[in-house]
């Protein structure tokens, strides 16, 4: 969910990306790779796969109109733009034809709570909306006064490690006494952020509004920093033509940091300077991104304006990961959809070869994960990055077991046909998931077989219902899950977002 802060519209904006500014298509440089594009046109125009499904209500009913976005990556992991938008009909059902590519997919309609998932080209989704709590306040600056013009974004609590999803909700408020109130919330953990011209955004602790609840919230806007520096190549030579942001890290109790898009971004001139306005106080994570070189990131402290030192940012080519797609017997699997995902790239997309092989280029050192997906099954490994070497890592599907999950999802007491589950179960001692997709049937059952013995999570995608259960070998574990409208959280620990 491209975000140039200064630039948004005046109307609703509900669970959607904002198009990218002028300046960002000056960056033909730097190539989307969450897309997957093929070495050559086809020679006869062929029909593109879609994105379908039906969105729910939690009372059980399908809901008409209800706005679906799918997003993709215009520059990496922090910066979305909209790929395609459409509202479900009288059926509640919804279709979007899109590129083969990895989609962060938003549901919003009035009175409800937006909901986000992943999905790829292809796949049928259920999505289900919780009604909404309600938050009031108002957006003042440094002395008191408020801020008449202002948006307000709601964000997903996501880790500055993990691709960033769409804001669920977007709204530009011109109001004289700067006050606001929102209304379509998620039923999990978010933070609010606020801006306005001239000034550094602003967020929220992180909080959670079940349906019925009404927090008050007030945001002041304070000027921030301006953050100069230069982008160079490994031997010092400047480097024009580098896209730049910053986006600030907030700690979240024992969380990694969370991260929270970009707050300021910019062009380097020819000299390879930049100068970043209105970047807010704390650990903001500075990045540059170019066609040429790896996507280069570095972490600094802004604690005060005053003595605030110039950036050096470094750009360099990266390293490689290169590796054969393996079944659970060591075969290798052709065609398989192989995706990095990581905050600074976003997601990045590839299928391997005839004979398993699959290779990423100018890829950013470091911890990153790598997945493998075909059909209904999916292989999450980390994967350490070094600069200037190849990293040789294959990645294999777990052998397959003998127990199985069966059970049934409801929302509302009905049924919840063409509904994602998520199973997830750690594989081995080196931190890899074993993850699993089922899809429920029109009676809301669903099943999955073959499974290695261990713990499980089950999820119920793009809702925040799930449980644990524990798979032994030659049996079957049964568990029903009920989608509803989550209680109330006052005086109680907030739910994480779903998985994505």
């Amino acid at each position: 969910m491209a975000l140039f802060l200064a630039l948004r519209p005046a109307e609703e904006q509900t669970g959607g990306a904002r198009a990218p500014a002028a300046a960002a298509e000056k960056r033909a440089r730097y190539r989307n790779r969450a897309v997957l594009r093929d070495s050559a046109p086809a020679a006869q125009p062929e029909a593109r796969p879609t994105i379908s499904g039906l969105v729910y209500g939690s009372d059980g009913n399908t809901l008409a109109g209800a706005t679906v976005v799918a997003s993709t990556f215009e520059v990496a992991g922090n910066v979305l733009s909209t790929a395609g938008s459409v509202k479900s009909d009288e059926r509640g059902r919804f279709e979007l034809a899109l590129p083969d590519g990895t989609y962060q997919l938003n549901a919003s309609a009035e009175g409800y709570g937006t909901t986000s998932t992943t999905a790829h080209p292809g796949e049928a989704v259920s999505l289900v909306l919780s009604r909404s709590g309600v938050i009031e306040g108002r957006v003042l600056d440094e002395r008191g006064e408020p801020v008449r013009r202002f948006a307000l974004d709601v964000l997903s609590a996501v880790t500055a490690e993990t691709p960033a999803t769409p804001p669920l909700f977007s709204r530009t408020f011109d109001s004289p006494d700067g006050s606001f109130r929102i209304d379509q919330l998620p039923s999990w953990q978010f933070t609010v952020r606020a801006t306005a011209a001239g000034f550094a955004p602003a967020f929220s602790p992180m909080i959670a509004v079940a349906a019925g609840d009404v927090e008050k919230m007030d945001l002041t806007l304070s000027q921030g920093c301006i953050l100069t520096g230069h982008a160079v190549d490994p031997s010092g030579a400047p480097l024009p033509g580098v896209y730049v942001d910053a986006e600030s890290l907030i700690a979240v109790g024992e969380m990694s940091p969370v991260a929270m898009e970009a707050a300021a971004q910019a062009q380097t001139e020819d000299d390879g300077s930049f100068s970043l306005p209105h970047v807010p106080k704390g650990t903001v994570a500075v990045r540059g991104y170019d066609g040429s070189n790896a996507v280069s990131s570095m972490e600094i402290e802004v604690s005060s304006c005053d003595d605030l030192p110039p950036v050096k940012l470094v750009m360099s080519p990266g390293g490689s990961l290169s590796g054969v797609a393996r079944d659970a017997d060591g075969k290798p699997i052709a065609g398989a959809r192989i995706t990095l995902a990581h905050r600074p790239i976003g997601f990045v997309n590839t299928v391997s070869d005839a004979q398993g092989r699959f290779e990423f280029e100018q890829v950013p050192p470091g911890a990153l994960r790598v997945i493998m997906q075909r059909g209904e099954q999916v292989m999450m490994a980390g994967v350490e990055i070094a600069e200037g070497k190849t990293t040789q890592q294959d990645i294999a599907f777990p052998p397959q077991g003998t127990g199985e999950i069966r059970g049934r999802v409801t929302v509302g007491g009905k049924p919840l046909p063409g509904a994602r589950l998520v199973l997830a179960t750690a594989v081995g001692d080196e931190g890899a998931i074993g993850m699993y997709y089922p899809v429920t049937a029109e009676d809301g059952s669903y099943r999955a077989s073959g499974l290695p013995p261990g713990p499980y999570i089950l999820n119920v995608e793009s809702t925040s219902t799930g449980a644990g259960l524990r798979v032994r070998p030659g049996e079957v574990a049964t568990m029903d899950l009920q989608v509803v409208d989550p209680p109330s959280m006052k005086g109680k620990e907030a739910a994480l977002p779903p998985p994505q």
